[in-house]
């Protein structure tokens, strides 16, 4: 029965994740920003200005708290990234870049959870950030 619940929870993260992308993808990025909202209020009961405006310690917290599962939180860091694609080099995709390596962080450290994906995805941040 857990099972099915974490299945459950996890079909339902992708099927956000690939929405969203679809709709950044095809559509414009207001309709974007404007799922991307809609996720975020549904999935994580708060707003996206909310998620945005915590700095780095506020954030770690929250994510370090027990309120998100593995899932939620592998979720939120997808749709994080994609959110800061095409990464700009400004002070706001430095900040999701970063929340986003505080999540597979706490991934990895705290649930022992690593994906390909995320491997992938870290990889371009510190390329990114210019780290070896």
């Amino acid at each position: 029965m857990y099972r099915d619940i974490v299945m459950d929870e996890i079909e339902k993260t992708g099927l956000i994740i690939a929405r969203i992308f679809g709709i950044k993808v095809d559509r414009t990025h207001q309709e974007y920003k404007k799922e991307f909202e809609k996720a975020i209020g549904n999935e994580y009961k708060t707003e996206l200005e909310t998620i945005l405006a915590l700095n780095q310690d506020e954030f770690e917290d929250l994510i370090k708290s027990d309120k998100y599962s593995s899932a939620k939180l592998n979720a939120l860091s997808q749709i994080l990234y994609v959110f800061a694609e095409p990464f700009k080099d400004d002070e706001a995709t430095q900040a999701l870049l970063k929340k986003v390596m505080a999540i597979f962080d706490v991934l990895e450290q705290k649930y022992r959870f690593q994906t390909f994906d995320n491997i992938t995805k870290r990889n371009a941040i510190y390329k990114y950030f210019n780290i070896s």
